[in-house]
């Protein structure tokens, strides 16, 4: 999607979460209506799942690898068409988008890159200690490693309790 009379447009990073409902209801209200807006969602390739059957690890044959791979993208469709029906609700003029790699920080900043989006925002899990240290954190590392400015919305942002 390119750039509208509206500007520049937002990318909006979406998984289907609260989180990620919260941060497209708080950009609508943070940065106003009317605004052209790109609802991003990330899958991971299935290259990159092992299978792993009693024998120890499966190689699948490629049918199945494609049907597996059909569904996924139909799966990330859905949940970006979603995204982008809830921004428009918000006030967006919002179009989905789904991309597929294996390290969502990086597809997102490369996406917002590829737009010159003006802003990036993202719903933060609201992870601290270890599991943070363990799970890590897509909006922190979207944050570190974009040159552009980052609405992170926190769980708190709409009163809800800490999520896992």
């Amino acid at each position: 999607m390119a750039a509208s009379a509206g500007g520049r447009p937002i990318l909006i990073a979406y998984d289907g979460s609260d989180q990620a409902r919260l941060a497209i209801a708080e950009a609508g209200r943070v940065l106003g209506p009317g605004r052209p807006a790109v609802v991003l969602t990330v899958r991971e390739p299935i290259e990159s799942y092992e299978f792993v059957g009693l024998g120890g690890a499966t190689t699948l044959d490629p049918a199945t690898v494609s049907a597996m791979q059909d569904a996924a993208q139909n799966e990330a469709t859905v949940v970006a068409e979603e995204g982008a029906a809830l921004a428009r609700a918000a006030g967006f003029d919002a179009a989905p988008q789904v991309a597929i790699g294996p390290t969502p920080w990086q597809e997102i900043v490369g996406v917002a890159d590829d737009l010159d989006a003006e802003v990036i925002a993202i719903g933060s899990r609201g992870r601290t200690g270890l599991k943070k240290v363990l799970l890590g954190s897509v909006a922190s590392a979207v944050a570190q490693h974009s040159g552009r400015s980052v609405l992170i919305v926190h769980p708190e942002a709409g009163g809800e309790a800490e999520g896992g």
